[in-house]
């Protein structure tokens, strides 16, 4: 459902917090039925180490009342800048994330999937970033880090902070910019009535596209501040890494239709091979085994000849080198 589809649907306000003086970040996480990992991600955003005041905010996508969800909620009653809503009805994925952008009362929507993690210097690292360019952004993307579980979360060695601009080319090559820990400038976002989920899986790639156009649109890299669990994530369904494959093509095609035919037809080459590595990654990164997926790793293998190798391996090398050379701010740490 589009952002304009859901402000009709109620929400009912459970835990009405209270917005501090001063916040520009709502920390906004949607979620259904996930209460056992949600309690370490509401966690990681109370355990910021930061002087900056911020909101957080839970949808609930269950109407289900006294639910898990709600339960556990009760528990954080006495944190007045926590919200907590339920949606009247379940309103699909990507429409409960459009929900986050509708109820929040910030400036800037972090947004943060209920079984991810935030590092405790979030706030404080990605309001030094928003100072830095006087809060003119309309999305900042970060890196992220992998982890299964609280045990294994990955330290972090980097002295500096790497923010350089992103473009719609940028996007050509693939979605690397993740969901989790995303800061979207709120009046943005409505305007271009938020994700669309006839593209899903691949809504929020085709959303970060469209925010590219705009401009002031930046990247975080050499330092991580979000943290990505693969252990319980619907990217394991193998109905969905195929839908993704397909979606993210029609992404990437629309973005390079206009470019010149020369240019198109080696990308096409360079695509065909990038599909590949979208499947095997699949399976290595969720630890997946679908016979759909093996299928589909077989039937472009068998069309990848040598010249396409050769091909993609040029790309590969472009690709390293239009980004390594793109301008950039550096903020030490």
């Amino acid at each position: 459902m589009r952002y304009t589809a859901v402000t009709q649907i109620p929400s009912i306000a459970i835990k009405q917090g209270t917005v501090p003086e001063g916040a520009q970040i709502t920390i906004a996480i949607p979620t259904y039925k996930r209460a056992h990992l949600l309690r370490e991600t509401i966690d990681s955003c109370l355990a910021q180490q930061t002087n900056y005041p911020f909101a957080i905010m839970v949808i609930d996508n269950n109407p289900e009342r006294e639910c898990k969800t709600e339960q556990l909620l009760r528990e954080y009653e006495a944190i007045p800048h926590l919200f907590y809503y339920k949606n009247t009805e379940n309103i699909g994925m990507t429409g409960n994330w459009n929900k986050l952008f509708e109820l929040a009362q910030t400036n800037f929507v972090v947004m943060l999937h209920d079984d991810d993690l935030l590092y405790n210097d979030y706030v404080e690292k990605v309001e030094c970033i928003l100072r830095k360019y006087n809060y003119d952004i309309n999305a900042l993307f970060l890196d992220i880090k992998v982890f299964s579980n609280y045990k294994n979360i990955p330290k972090r060695d980097s002295k500096k902070m790497t923010i350089k601009s992103i473009i719609p080319f940028d996007f050509s090559f693939g979605n690397s910019c993740a969901p989790t820990g995303v800061l979207i400038k709120r009046s943005v976002f409505i305007n271009l009535d938020g994700f669309n989920d006839s593209y899903f899986p691949s809504s929020d790639y085709e959303m970060y596209v469209r925010l590219s156009y705009l401009g002031k649109t930046f990247k975080l890299f050499d330092y991580t501040l979000s943290l990505y669990r693969i252990s319980e994530n619907e990217s394991m369904n193998s109905d969905t890494i195929l839908r993704m494959s397909e979606k993210d093509k029609i992404i990437t095609n629309d973005i390079v239709k206009s470019y010149p035919t020369l240019y198109k037809k080696l990308f096409y080459i360079y695509q065909k091979n990038r599909e590949l590595l979208h499947f095997i990654g699949a399976k290595e990164v969720f630890k997946v085994n679908f016979p759909e997926i093996n299928q589909k790793i077989r039937e472009l293998k068998s069309k990848i000849i040598f010249f396409d190798k050769l091909i993609f391996l040029g790309w590969r090398v472009f690709i390293k080198l239009h980004f390594m050379l793109k301008p950039k701010t550096t903020i030490k740490l």
